[in-house]
C-alpha cells in the first residue's frame, strides 16, 4: 500500500501506516497534514523530562549524578569475566595504537602502498608509533600529508581504523587495515584530496570507545584525557555507571532481592534489555539525537527511543547486508517474530565470552538447538559434515558487506533459504516514504516530536544522500524543510532544528534547487542567537551568509570557528572564499597557506591560494599552485577548471 509523501507542492503530509506488523512494530509513512499550530503551553524543547530522572525504573544507577567508574573498578570481584570480556571484540573494540595489539602488517604483501583515487596511502612503522602518508600520485608538487595514527578503532576482526589527535580535536585518518583479506586501502567513505581527513564527532566515537567528554556544542574536540577511564568499550556500556554498585559493595551494604544499584539486563523487560544492544547494533540510515539529550546520556535500563530515534529504509528499499544492521534484521526473522518478545541478541550472544572459532559451530549450534532440537536438519549427513555440521553456515551465512568495502556480514534474519541478493533498486510507488523511524519500544516521543526529529534525518539524508536515495533528493528536501519549519515554530529555542533548516536551504540554494538564500541566512541567524558559540551554529552560519552575498558576515563567523577549532580545515577555506569576494586578497593567501599547512592535497586551498596570488600580481605563483591544483585532481573536468582558471 503506497501512502503519498506530497500531495501537492507545498502540502507535506504526515500519517501512520502499519506496514509490517511481522516484522515487530509499527511503520510510519511521511504522511499527514502539516500545517500544525504552534501550542504555547508545550513544554520548550530543551526542558523535556530527562528520563534518566523521569523515567520510573527500580535502578538507581540510570541517574545523570551517578559516575562511571571504567572496569578496572570492577575486575577486583568479576575477575574471570573481566578477562573474558576483554578477550571478546566489544572488549577490545579501541586502544592506542602504542598499546594495541599488533595484528597489521607493513610489507609490500599486504598493499603497502595501497593506491587509491590517484593517491598513494602509505603506513609508516617506527617501533610503537606510525604514521601515514598520502601522497599525490600524478604530476604534483604539493608535500605529502602525513598524520600520526594515534588510535585504533575496531577489535581487529574485520580490521581497523585509525585517528589522529590534534589540539583535542579527533580526526579519522584515509587509510584502514582490512583483516578479511590482510591488507591496507583507503577508509571508507573516503573522497580524497579535500576528504583526506573526516571529523569525528561523538556519535561516530559512541559505539566505538568507552567513553569520552566532548566540548559541549563542538564538532569533533572532547576535553582531555580523552578516554577518562580506557578506551575500549567497558562493563559499564550494558550495566550503566558503577559508582553506586562499587561503594555499596566496598561498604558491606546487604542487598535483599536484586541488586538495584547497578543494572543486570537479565531483569529488564523485553524492550528495554533489547535497547541495551539497540544502542550499537542499529544504525539505520539516520539516527537523530533527541532534542536536550546527549548520545552519551543514555543509560541501560532506560528507553533508547527517548535518547535517539533511528530511522531506516522502507521495507522495499532495506539493504541487509549492510554492516551494522544486526537488530535490523533479527526483528524481521521469524526467529523473533514468533518469539514473543523471548528472543533477543543474548539468547545467541555472550556478551561476557566469544567462543572460539574451533568450537564457534558447536556453540551457535546448540543455541539452536535449543529451540528447534525435535525438527532435524533436511540436508544429508555428508553435506552436514563438510559444513562441520553448522547451522548458521546455511540460514546465517555470512557475505560482502554492502557499504564497507573488504569485509563480511552475518545475516540475522536466519533465513530457511539464504537470500544474497541486494535491493533491486526499483523506484517505489510515487511518493512513497523512502525511510521511515524504527519501532522500538512503546516509550517513544508523542507524534509531534517524532515530526521533528524525521524533518532533521530528512534534512540530512536530502544533502547527503546515499546512493539509492538519490533520485528522491528533492522531495526529501522540500519535506525536511516543511517540517523543520513547522518544528521551530512550536519549539523556537530548538537550537538543532534550526541549524538543520539552514543548512537544507543554504545546500538547496547552492545547487540550484531553491532560491531562497534569505530564508536560510534567517534560519542560520536565529540558530546563532540562540548559541553563539556552538560550531555547529556557526558553520551554518558561515555557509548562509556566503551563499546570501553577505562575506563579511560569513568571514567572521569563519573566524570564530577557527578560534575555537583551530586544527579543522573547512573554516578557513571559509574564510579565503569570503576573503576572496571582499577582495581582501592578503587575507584570503594567509587562510589558504593555514590550510595548507594542515592538509596540504587540499585542491581547494590551492585553487584559492592561486587566485589570491594572481590579484597580488604574482603570476609566477599563481601559475605554480595552479599547477599544483590541478596535478592533484583524477576529475578530467575538474582539471580542466582549474587550468581555465589560469587562462592555460
Amino acid at each position: 500500500m503506497a501512502v503519498p509523501l506530497l500531495r501537492s507542492r507545498f502540502g507535506l503530509l504526515i500519517a501512520v501506516l502499519a506496514l509490517a506488523a511481522a516484522a515487530g512494530g509499527v511503520w510510519y509513512a511521511l504522511v499527514r497534514p502539516a500545517s500544525q499550530p504552534s501550542d504555547p503551553g508545550r513544554e520548550s524543547v530543551e526542558t523535556q523530562p530527562d528520563p534518566r530522572v523521569a523515567f520510573p525504573t527500580p535502578y538507581r544507577n540510570v541517574r545523570p549524578e551517578v559516575r562511571y567508574v571504567g572496569d578496572a573498578a570492577c575486575a577486583g570481584c568479576h575477575a574471570e569475566i573481566d578477562r573474558s570480556f576483554h578477550h571478546h571484540p566489544m572488549g577490545r573494540s579501541a586502544e592506542f595504537v602504542a598499546r594495541a595489539a599488533p595484528i597489521e602488517r607493513f610489507d609490500a604483501k599486504a598493499n603497502n602502498p595501497a593506491v587509491a583515487q590517484g593517491f598513494e596511502l602509505r603506513v609508516e612503522r617506527d617501533k610503537d608509533r606510525v604514521r601515514h602518508v598520502m601522497a599525490a600520485k600524478g604530476q604534483s608538487a604539493a608535500p605529502p600529508y602525513v598524520v600520526s595514527a594515534d588510535v585504533a578503532i575496531g577489535s581487529g576482526t574485520r580490521g581497523r581504523s585509525y585517528l589522529t589527535v590534534a589540539g583535542g580535536a579527533v580526526w579519522q585518518t584515509p587509510v584502514s587495515w582490512f583483516s578479511h583479506e590482510q591488507k591496507w586501502d583507503i577508509s571508507p567513505g573516503f573522497q580524497l584530496p579535500d576528504g583526506a581527513r573526516r571529523e569525528v564527532g561523538a556519535d561516530c566515537l559512541f559505539c566505538h570507545v568507552d567513553r569520552v567528554e566532548p566540548v559541549p556544542r563542538s564538532a569533533n574536540r572532547y576535553r582531555e584525557p580523552l578516554f577518562p577511564h580506557q578506551p575500549s568499550i567497558g562493563c559499564e556500556r550494558c550495566h550503566g555507571p558503577g559508582e553506586l554498585h562499587v561503594a555499596e559493595q566496598l561498604a558491606g551494604t546487604a542487598v535483599d532481592g536484586p541488586d538495584t544499584s547497578i543494572v543486570n539486563p537479565k531483569h529488564l523487560p523485553a524492550e528495554l534489555r533489547l535497547a541495551v544492544c539497540e544502542q550499537c547494533h542499529l544504525q539505520g540510515v539516520a539516527r537523530v539525537v533527541r532534542p536536550g539529550r546527549e548520545l552519551f546520556d543514555y543509560r541501560p535500563g532506560l528507553p533508547l527511543e527517548q535518547f535517539v530515534t533511528v530511522f531506516v529504509r522502507h521495507p522495499d528499499l532495506a539493504d541487509y547486508h549492510r554492516s551494522v544492521g544486526q537488530v535490523e534484521q533479527m526483528k524481521v526473522s521469524k526467529c523473533f517474530t514468533a518469539s514473543g518478545g523471548k528472543l533477543d541478541c543474548t539468547s545467541c550472544h555472550d556478551p561476557h565470552a566469544r567462543p572460539e572459532p574451533p568450537a564457534a559451530d558447536a556453540f551457535y549450534r546448540a543455541k539452536c538447538l535449543a529451540c528447534h532440537d525435535s525438527h532435524g536438519c533436511s540436508l544429508p549427513a555428508a553435506e552436514r559434515r563438510a559444513k562441520n555440521d553448522s547451522c548458521i553456515a546455511c540460514h546465517m551465512p555470512r557475505a560482502p558487506s554492502s557499504n564497507i568495502a573488504h569485509t563480511a556480514v552475518t545475516d540475522h534474519r536466519v533465513l530457511r533459504v539464504p537470500d544474497r541478493g541486494r535491493p533491486t533498486g526499483r523506484a517505489l510507488p510515487q511518493g512513497t516514504a523512502p525511510v521511515a523511524p524504527f519501532p522500538t519500544g512503546p516509550h517513544g516521543p508523542p507524534e509531534h516530536d517524532l515530526d521533528r526529529d524525521l524533518g532533521v534525518a530528512l534534512a540530512r539524508l536530502a544533502r547527503q544522500p546515499p546512493p539509492d536515495l538519490r533520485p528522491a533528493r528533492a522531495a526529501l528536501g522540500s519535506a525536511g524543510e516543511r517540517l523543520l519549519a513547522d518544528a521551530v515554530k512550536t519549539w523556537p529555542g530548538d537550537v538543532t532544528a534550526w541549524v538543520e533548516l539552514a543548512a537544507l536551504r543554504t545546500e538547496a540554494a547552492g545547487s540550484g534547487r531553491s532560491a531562497d538564500r534569505q530564508g536560510a541566512l534567517e534560519a542560520a541567524e536565529k540558530a546563532a542567537a540562540l548559541d553563539p558559540d556552538s560550531e555547529f551554529t556557526l558553520g551554518a552560519l558561515a555557509d548562509a551568509a556566503y551563499e546570501a552575498g553577505r562575506f563579511d558576515l560569513s568571514a567572521r563567523a569563519a573566524g570564530r570557528l577557527i578560534e575555537l577549532n583551530p586544527t579543522a580545515i573547512p573554516p578557513r577555506i571559509m574564510r579565503a572564499k569570503a576573503r576572496l569576494r571582499r577582495q581582501d586578497w592578503a587575507g584570503a593567501e594567509a587562510d589558504c597557506r593555514a590550510a595548507l599547512a594542515i592538509q596540504p592535497q587540499s585542491v581547494t586551498a590551492w585553487v584559492g591560494l592561486a587566485e589570491a596570488l594572481r590579484r597580488q600580481g604574482d603570476p609566477f605563483g599563481a601559475q605554480a599552485a595552479t599547477e599544483t591544483a590541478a596535478g592533484l585532481t583524477q576529475d578530467p573536468r575538474e582539471k580542466e577548471w582549474i587550468l581555465r582558471r589560469s587562462g592555460r
